[in-house]
C-alpha cells in the first residue's frame, strides 16, 4: 500500500449502531467513493482521545485507509492502493 507523506482530508458519512461506527462513503480529492466492504478496523489509543482506523475497498476496487481522529472530530485518507 502506498502511503503520501501527510495525511490527505476526507468527509466520510458514518452509519451509527451500538456504539459502532461503519464507514458508508467518502469524499476524497473532489470525487465520492462508496465503501463496498471494510477489510479491517483497528483503534489507537492516544494520550487524548483516540484515532480509528478502517481499512476499506471502495467500488473502484481500490483500498484504502482511512482514521478518525476522536480529538479533533476529523477523517483523513492515510494511504490508498
Amino acid at each position: 500500500m502506498a502511503s503520501p507523506k501527510s495525511a490527505s482530508p476526507a468527509q466520510v458519512l458514518t452509519f451509527f449502531d451500538n456504539g459502532k461506527m461503519d464507514p458508508i462513503k467518502f469524499r476524497y480529492n473532489g470525487r465520492v467513493y462508496p465503501v463496498k466492504r471494510v477489510h479491517r478496523e483497528w483503534t489507537e489509543s492516544r494520550a487524548q482521545g483516540e484515532h480509528r482506523h478502517y481499512l476499506i475497498e471502495s467500488n473502484d476496487a481500490a483500498n484504502y485507509e482511512l482514521r478518525f481522529d476522536s480529538r479533533r472530530n476529523t477523517w483523513q485518507v492515510l494511504a490508498h492502493s
